[in-house]
């Protein structure tokens, strides 16, 4: 059986990998417009207008080439559960059920365990524990030894135009270009794992979707509170711990009129060494400046290491840290629709429309007073650093959901005969994780139980 894969990064990786290893004989060929050298949309050649100021998820976090955006990723694989949404619609309640199936075993795959409980705090919110991807071994790409397998032909530099198709339903062919040149290739099964938005591109210049637009939404985020003394709120304690080369972290969840939110610690804002620690580990990027960030600040240099490697525990400069609210963006108006601009490769950019109104701030301002009242329960040092929330100054974090619809997970498996489509974009909610680990379990499912393999 000859399938292809669109796309050599975080979701086409896992799914390779998935894919050999209950299917060992099947032919696989890789398309990815990059190669070992992870670039931006820049970079690459990729065009995106932004319509609206506040949204820069295109622009900053769509990444290109071998591992995609797991390269500089090191996420935590989060999944969803039954604490997670009061009223799910039926895709949900599925992707939990799945989620909840396979969730062990999908950890497995990166030699992690997270046997955590969740845990009620308040009668309006939960922690969940997250275990990051060990900062030595997040790219997706090389962890499943792509490049080794003997079943994978990669064709890279390899931008897809569309997917030819009569009736919508069943996929007859792939449009890509190869140095230039526009070249079709058949095969029996597709999997479309570009990336949220280049998916919406390919699917909307293959009108294989309804309409000229792609509505979304994403997290919005700020910083909330300062937090002096103590990393112990309650029971809990938010300080980062270490396993291995991975880190153990907490945060804490709710959901106010049918939006859900994360509150999340994030610690060492002013400490440059650290800020070059990440930068190395995570984006793979040195400058010499980094090794002067050390010798200016000696002191914290010698608690970080000692923290880290001998309490292994994350260092908290100054006892002071900053605990951040996500929330899912509840305006519906967000949407990304084909440019009459043209990249690099003479193929439509996309435009990005994203607003965050005065709903968004009435979900900020209910989260807000929900995690203040915790932290007054539980005797914390903090200070409110913005009285006001205004949404027009929120980052935004590129956890893009909302953009495809599936009633179900049945619905999901067969909305097309001969192709799946894997993206964040397809949850109907984010909930208040980076969801990118919950769609694993759904290709695990797929591809055990409901993949036609040779038919």
């Amino acid at each position: 059986m000859n399938i292809a894969v669109i796309g050599a990064g975080t979701y086409g990786s896992y799914l390779i990998d998935a894919l050999l290893r209950k299917y060992p004989d099947v032919n696989i060929t890789l398309f990815d417009v990059g190669d070992k050298k992870i670039k931006s949309e820049k970079e690459i050649g990729y065009y995106s207008s932004l319509k609206h100021a506040l949204y820069k998820g295109l622009t900053d976090g769509r990444l290109f080439g071998f591992g995609g955006a797991s390269v500089k990723w090191g996420g935590q694989l989060l999944t969803f559960t039954e604490n997670d949404f009061a009223q799910p619609d039926g895709f949900m309640k599925d992707v939990t059920k799945y989620d909840k199936q396979y969730k062990d075993f999908m950890l497995a795959k990166f030699n992690i365990e997270n046997k955590f409980p969740e845990k009620h705090v308040s009668d309006d919110l939960f922690t969940k524990t997250g275990v990051w991807l060990s900062a030595l071994h997040h790219d997706f790409f090389k962890w499943f030894k792509i490049k080794k397998r003997k079943q994978v032909k990669i064709l890279q530099y390899s931008r897809v135009v569309r997917l030819d198709s009569k009736d919508g339903k069943h996929i007859d062919g792939i449009v890509y270009l190869d140095k230039g040149q526009e070249r079709t290739m058949t095969f029996d099964y597709y999997y479309l794992t570009a990336g949220a938005f280049e998916n919406a591109r390919i699917l909307l210049s293959s009108g294989m979707i309804p309409g000229d637009k792609v509505y979304f939404s994403d997290h919005l985020s700020q910083k909330v509170f300062k937090v002096r003394k103590s990393t112990v709120i309650g029971d809990e304690d938010f300080v980062f711990r270490m396993r291995g080369t991975s880190l153990i972290t907490k945060r804490m969840i709710g959901e106010v009129d049918g939006c859900s939110y994360y509150v999340h610690p994030v610690f060492n804002l002013n400490f440059p060494f650290f800020e070059s620690v990440k930068e190395v580990l995570f984006k793979r990027h040195f400058e010499w400046k980094y090794i002067w960030n050390i010798f200016k600040d000696i002191p914290n240099v010698i608690g970080f290491a000692w923290s880290v490697l001998v309490l292994r525990k994350m260092y908290v400069m100054n006892n002071e840290w900053f605990l951040y609210i996500d929330i899912e963006n509840p305006t519906k108006e967000s949407y990304v629709e084909l440019s009459k601009e043209k990249d690099k490769f003479g193929l439509p950019g996309l435009d990005v429309h994203y607003y965050a109104d005065k709903e968004a701030a009435g979900i900020y301002e209910k989260a807000k007073a929900t995690a203040q009242r915790h932290l007054d329960n539980c005797n914390v040092d903090y200070e409110l650093l913005a009285e006001k929330i205004d949404v027009q100054t929120c980052e935004d974090i590129y956890h893009p959901y909302g953009m495809f619809h599936f009633e179900s997970a049945e619905d999901y498996f067969n909305r097309w005969d001969n192709m799946l489509l894997v993206t964040t974009g397809c949850l109907s909610r984010s909930g208040g994780i980076n969801p990118t680990a919950s769609m694993l379990p759904m290709v695990e499912e797929f591809i055990n139980n409901h993949f036609k393999y040779g038919k």
